[in-house]
């Protein structure tokens, strides 16, 4: 993947640190049906792993992976290097996979996802994200958080694709109101006046 040799350093230590249990209210991103969220850093690397339910027969997790970019580097997410970082291309995705990404954009940026089916109503999503300061309050030092998730439902890919939707990746978390503007206000004192 021929990452520059601080990162690949960088990469390796993140690597050998272990994963620490903690609250879910504390994940960066809203998920309702979060089972376990784990943290680890390793200097400026700081990476979230939040486990979803895996109702289906297949093998593997189901998760939402997260980890913060360096203000020094927003750009756009690169999926080799997010997928590495992620640990990998997950079951039952083959590289092939890849080549067929869907996409679209949303209130929360371009997501770009990947999809499979076991033809008798499993679907798996491989989604990619990557989540900006103009779409929510970011970690501090933090450029950007891109989003890694793999997610096998008994359904669609509507379905599967639920935890990246913008009401649970955005900040503030909330439903929009048909037809009336989304202002995201993070105290009253910055409210507009009446």
């Amino acid at each position: 993947m021929g990452l520059p040799k601080s990162e690949r350093e960088l990469q390796a230590q993140i690597s050998r640190t272990e994963w620490a249990v903690i609250p879910a209210a504390t994940a960066w991103i809203a998920l309702p049906e979060a089972g376990l969220v784990m943290e680890r850093r390793a200097g400026a690397v700081v990476e979230q792993r939040i486990a979803l339910a895996n109702t289906t027969v297949l093998q593997g997790d189901n998760f939402v992976f997260l980890r913060l970019v360096p203000s020094s580097s927003p750009g756009v997410i690169r999926m080799e290097r997010a997928l590495e970082q992620a640990g990998g291309l997950p079951y039952p995705f083959a590289q092939d996979d890849l080549s067929a990404m869907r996409g679209r954009e949303d209130e929360a940026g371009a997501l770009s996802w990947a999809e499979w089916s076991d033809g008798a109503g499993t679907t798996c999503v491989l989604a990619l994200r990557r989540l900006s300061v103009a779409t929510r309050i970011l970690p501090r030092q933090a450029g950007a958080v891109d989003m890694v998730m793999r997610n096998c439902v008994r359904g669609d890919a509507a379905a599967a694709l639920a935890p990246a939707a913008p009401d649970i990746v955005a900040y503030p978390a909330r439903a929009r109101v048909p037809g009336q503007r989304t202002q995201r206000n993070l105290t009253p004192l910055a409210a507009p006046l009446p």
